[in-house]
């Protein structure tokens, strides 16, 4: 007896549509995630935007005033002027044009976010990490350990720092954003599923949620944050860039075309306690009577290229070192043309020397 051929049965195509069921509902969430981590990213971009920004804006300028050097009088402003920028640019997501779209949403396939807010304000815990130690002192030397401090030693306060006064721990600025993010009807809710279908849980709820520039949403509120410190262009000015001209004879006397300079350098003097010791003094005393200087006085000397200052004396073999000679203060390939500012005083204070 022979057997029937039997007829194709369409196995493959009923394999495919069932798989196809399954990849295209892959597929769909796929590009729903990718787009609800592309429009996060753009949140995150906004709150970090204007942190940048404010690095540009002047934070402190030094004062020519002995007791009040650092006017920090600007940095409240920045706050509000990078956050009112960042938040016109990004008011449509895309912060690569200074004139934002009529529209204040980026819409994608299945995902909108919309409604951006930036905040940024200053932020005293943003804090600069001041060098806070005791004030240099002489020291009583102990084997096998530091130094101990001798009775009524002035040692100041642990929290006390070198540079109270010139420039002062204020703070910085810190930025947040968010913005509404929801899935758009185009992503279905209901496909072959319940009794009977094929998939045996809802495809999917409509997402709403909050997008925070800083990490997640506590309680429907974004919580975090970033912090930068400001604290430049305090030296840059043209009033703390003149020369100084030494003046020996005349210790805390300021330079008159760079006061402000002037007075920031003393005051870090100041707060380390000046000369820790007048050992230099006494020897000076000892040998000729008299020190030719106070070592507790403030000296500074600056002098720029626009001085055109060069020593008149050569340290003996300065003018035959080859590799150095650009930088030497003297040499035969120079040709000084000031006077170096001679003291009245010589060595040790010995007079008409």
């Amino acid at each position: 007896m022979r057997a029937s051929r039997r007829g194709p049965r369409g196995q493959s195509t009923v394999e495919l549509a069932l798989c196809m069921l399954v990849f295209i509902t892959v597929v769909m969430f796929g590009i729903h995630f990718a787009e609800v981590g592309y429009l996060s990213l753009k949140v995150h971009e906004a709150a970090v935007s204007p942190l940048w920004d404010s690095t540009a804006f002047r934070v402190h300028r030094m004062r020519e005033q002995e007791e009040s050097i650092g006017d920090f009088g600007a940095l409240s402003s920045i706050a509000p002027r990078v956050m009112a920028n960042a938040g016109e640019r990004y008011r449509d997501f895309d912060g690569r044009s200074s004139t934002a779209k009529p529209r204040p949403h980026m819409t994608q396939v299945f995902t909108r976010v919309e409604d951006m807010r930036v905040r940024c304000a200053q932020d005293d815990e943003v804090e600069f990490d001041l060098p806070r130690s005791r004030r240099p002192a002489l020291r009583s030397p102990q084997p096998g350990n530091w130094g101990t401090f001798p009775p009524g030693q002035d040692v100041g306060n642990p929290t006390d720092s070198v540079l109270d006064g010139v420039y002062e721990n204020l703070g910085g600025m810190s930025c947040s954003a968010e913005a509404h993010l929801e899935g758009l009807p185009t992503l279905p809710s209901r496909f072959l599923e319940g009794q009977g279908g094929f998939f045996e849980e809802k495809h999917s709820m409509r997402l709403r949620m909050k997008a925070c520039g800083v990490g997640r949403a506590v309680g429907g509120t974004c919580k975090g944050r970033y912090g930068i410190l400001l604290g430049d262009f305090g030296f840059s000015d043209p009033e703390v860039s003149g020369h100084c001209p030494l003046q020996p004879e005349r210790p805390d006397v300021p330079c008159s075309e760079n006061q402000a300079f002037y007075y920031a350098a003393m005051k870090v003097f100041d707060n380390n306690g000046r000369a820790a010791g007048r050992d230099a003094s006494e020897f000076a005393e000892f040998f000729v009577g008299q020190s030719p200087i106070d070592e507790s006085g403030f000296f500074m000397s600056y002098r720029g290229e626009e001085d055109d200052y060069i020593e008149r004396d050569t340290p003996r073999g300065e003018s035959q070192d080859e590799m150095d000679r650009p930088r030497n203060t003297g040499g035969v390939d120079h040709k000084p043309t000031p006077n170096r500012r001679r003291s009245n005083r010589c060595f040790l204070g010995m007079q008409e020397c």
